[in-house]
């Protein structure tokens, strides 16, 4: 019997230790997160011409330009804080958004897409140039509506860009590590 016993610990010792090394937290996003997950302030920065943020106090990050026929969108990190600047139309000064956000504290901001939380902000630029964003640790998620419709042209940086279905305005732009974007695409846009 007492050979049965010992099978039986040794068994059940060997089970544990298998279901430990299958990622402990139940699933392949959990296992993978760390990899994923890189925060914003890590991602290589790139430079641009014409930059709107020279005159900002403190360094400043720029991770991502989207160039359209009308204008631009740049997203930087600050410190703890994300920012994003869009100008559309001929008179850019007109149709500028500047916004900004820090990232969420304790359990602050919500978890609307992976890779979060997120705080939220929006604005308008003008009568028709809008744009909101998500602000987390690891990804900005933008929503961009400018004054003229035009699919997304060149974009540079840690960023996936698409234009919204069934709305020739809007812009979906997504700003974080390759594997934080893939999470982030993966859900559907609300």
């Amino acid at each position: 019997m007492a050979r049965i016993d010992k099978a039986l610990v040794v068994g059940a010792a060997l089970l544990l230790l298998i279901a430990g090394c299958d990622g402990g937290a139940g699933s392949d996003v959990d296992s993978s997160r760390g990899s994923q997950n890189v925060p914003l302030s890590d991602l290589e920065s790139i430079s641009i011409a014409d930059d709107p943020l020279t005159d900002t106090d403190g360094p400043v990050r720029i991770l991502s330009e989207i160039r359209y026929e009308h204008g631009r969108l740049i997203a930087y990190v600050k410190g703890e804080s994300c920012g994003i600047v869009a100008a559309s139309g001929q008179d850019a000064e007109g149709e500028k958004i500047d916004l900004t956000s820090e990232w969420p504290r304790g359990d602050e901001g919500s978890n609307t897409y992976p890779a979060g939380p997120y705080n939220s902000v929006s604005g308008a630029g003008g009568a028709k140039t809008w744009a909101s964003m998500l602000c987390g640790r690891n990804a900005m998620v933008i929503e961009y509506t400018a004054s003229q419709a035009g699919a997304p042209g060149q974009s540079r940086g840690q960023t996936a860009v698409a234009q919204v279905p069934g709305q020739p305005t809007t812009s979906r732009i997504i700003v974080g590590a390759p594997g934080t974007r893939d999470q982030i695409q993966q859900r559907p846009a609300d």
